[in-house]
C-alpha cells in the first residue's frame, strides 16, 4: 500500500510539472516553438534576434502575448524577452522576477533549469540580465535582428497598427513613437557600432505558410465561427437590434472556449452595409433589407474571417437575389481555382469574368481578399504565387450605393497540395438553406 501511495505521489508531481504545457498548448508542443526558433537561427546566420514580449495593458483586459513572440515561444508572460543566438545556436528567455497575479497560473514561468527544460530553451533567466546580455552580444560584433513593425495583440493587424502609429508620429501635437522604434533607438544610442537588421521579413515568410497544426487550429476556429453566424441567422427578425444578432455569435464563441473576437463585430443591416467596417451595431432590423455579419473568433492565437449576408425576413427580393447569386458564383469559382501556383491576379480575373457573365461588370472593382492567420489581416506577399499552406480569404463584394444594397460573402481558404480547402463551410450560402435557418428558433427564443 505504501509503495502505491509513493507511486501516486510521483505521478501527481510529474503531472504538476507537465500541467502548464498541457493546459496552454492544446494544439502545439514546446518542440514546435523550438523548431521555429531553429529556423530563425538558420536565417540570421551569426546574428542575434531580440524580441520584446507584450506588456500588461493599462485596462482591465486579459493579457495577450504579441503574435510573433508567441509564435516563437508559446510563452504568455508579460515583459518577457527572447534572444535567439544564431552563431551559438542557443535561445534564451528572460522573464520578470515579479509576475502580476492576474496572469493565468499555468502561464507563470520562473527562471531556472526546470522552466528551460519544459519550454525547450537553453536558459531561462531573470529579465534583470537584459542589459548585460545586450552588452555581451553587441560587444561580440554580432548583428542584432530586431522587429521594425508594431506588435500584434488582441484584435490587431499590422495594417491598422502601422496606420495609427504613423498618425501618432506625424501629429505635431503628439509625436509618440512606437515601442519598437524606441527600442531600436536605444540600441543605436548605447551600442552605436552594432549592426541592426530587420527581423520582420524572416518572420513574415515563416508565418505566411501554415503547418498542419496551425491549419488544424484555424479549421476549428472556422467551425466555431460558422456556428456563431448560424445562430445569428436564426435569431434574425424585424424589430430587434443589430447587436442582438452579435450577442448570439458571442454566446457560441464563449461557450466553445475561444479567446474572444478576432476583430470587432460588423453587423450591418440595410444601407449600413455600404460602410465596410461599420461597427455601431445599434440599428433596428427592418423587413425588406438584408443583414450582413462579418465576425469571427480567435482560438489559440489564430483567427478566421467569415461573412454571410441574408434577408432580415422571408427571402431575398428579386434584385437582392440577383446581386447575391453573382457574389456567390464568384466566390465558388474563385475557391475552385485556388491551388499552388495561382496568383491573386488570376483570381481577380476569375471574379471579374463572373460579374461580366451576369451583366454586372460595372460593380466589379478588383478586390478578392487578404491573408488570414494569427492576425485577421495577416502577413504575406500579394505578388507571390500561392503555395501549399497559405491561408487566404475569398471576399467578393457587390454594392449599389444608389439602391443602398451591399452584398458580401467571405470564407477562409487554405491552399493544399492539389487545390484548396474551405475552413468555413459550415455556414450555408445556398439561399434555400439560409431561408430554412432564418425560420429556426435561436438562442433565447421560445
Amino acid at each position: 500500500m505504501r509503495s502505491i501511495k509513493i507511486l501516486v505521489c510521483c505521478l501527481l508531481l510529474l503531472f504538476s510539472e507537465l500541467a502548464p504545457a498541457q493546459t496552454m498548448w492544446k494544439y502545439f508542443s514546446p518542440d514546435d516553438f523550438a523548431s521555429r526558433r531553429k529556423k530563425v537561427m538558420e536565417k540570421i546566420g551569426d546574428g542575434v534576434a531580440v524580441l520584446l514580449g507584450a506588456e500588461l495593458t493599462e485596462s482591465y483586459t486579459k493579457f495577450r502575448q504579441d503574435n510573433n513572440f508567441y509564435y516563437l515561444t508559446g510563452v504568455e508572460v508579460p515583459d518577457a524577452v527572447l534572444f535567439i543566438d544564431g552563431k551559438n545556436k542557443q535561445s534564451i528567455l528572460l522573464v520578470p522576477d515579479n509576475i502580476p497575479n492576474d496572469i493565468k497560473t499555468e502561464a507563470i514561468i520562473k527562471p531556472g533549469e526546470q522552466a528551460a527544460n519544459t519550454y525547450k530553451f537553453n536558459r531561462v533567466i531573470s529579465r534583470t540580465s537584459l542589459s548585460n546580455l545586450l552588452q555581451r552580444f553587441a560587444g561580440s560584433g554580432q548583428a542584432l535582428y530586431l522587429q521594425f513593425v508594431p506588435q500584434e495583440l488582441a484584435e490587431m493587424s499590422r495594417d491598422r497598427c502601422t496606420m495609427i502609429r504613423t498618425n501618432h508620429t506625424n501629429d505635431p501635437w503628439d509625436g509618440r513613437i512606437s515601442k519598437e522604434v524606441n527600442f531600436i533607438n536605444k540600441i543605436k544610442e548605447r551600442f552605436p557600432a552594432t549592426t541592426i537588421s530587420d527581423l520582420t521579413p524572416i518572420l513574415d515568410d515563416m508565418r505566411w505558410i501554415k503547418d498542419t497544426k496551425e491549419i488544424a487550429v484555424m479549421r476549428e476556429c472556422g467551425r466555431i465561427g460558422c456556428l456563431g453566424i448560424n445562430e445569428a441567422i436564426k435569431v434574425t427578425r424585424p424589430g430587434i437590434y443589430e447587436y442582438q444578432t452579435v450577442a448570439a455569435c458571442d454566446f457560441i464563441y464563449e461557450d466553445m472556449g475561444t479567446a474572444g473576437p478576432a476583430y470587432y463585430a460588423i453587423a450591418a443591416s440595410g444601407e449600413r452595409g455600404l460602410i465596410w467596417h461599420y461597427n455601431a451595431n445599434n440599428h433596428l432590423l427592418e423587413a425588406g433589407t438584408v443583414l450582413l455579419i462579418d465576425y469571427a473568433p480567435e482560438l489559440n492565437y489564430y483567427t478566421t474571417d467569415i461573412t454571410r449576408t441574408w434577408p432580415v425576413e422571408g427571402e431575398f427580393s428579386a434584385e437582392q437575389l440577383k446581386f447575391y447569386s453573382c457574389v456567390r458564383e464568384a466566390r465558388d469559382e474563385i475557391i475552385k481555382a485556388m491551388k499552388p501556383g495561382v496568383t491573386l491576379k488570376d483570381l481577380e480575373k476569375i471574379g471579374e469574368a463572373v460579374y461580366k457573365k451576369n451583366g454586372l461588370e460595372k460593380y466589379w472593382f478588383g478586390y478578392v481578399g487578404h491573408f488570414v492567420g494569427m492576425a485577421v489581416h495577416d502577413v504575406g506577399s500579394y505578388d507571390k504565387p500561392f503555395v501549399e499552406g497559405v491561408v487566404f480569404n475569398v471576399e467578393p463584394i457587390l454594392e449599389d450605393k444608389d439602391k443602398k444594397i451591399h452584398i458580401r460573402l467571405e470564407d477562409t481558404i487554405v491552399i493544399t497540395a492539389t487545390g484548396s480547402e474551405n475552413l468555413t463551410p459550415q455556414s450555408p450560402v445556398d439561399p434555400k438553406a439560409i431561408y430554412a435557418l432564418v425560420k429556426e428558433k435561436g438562442i433565447g427564443e421560445k
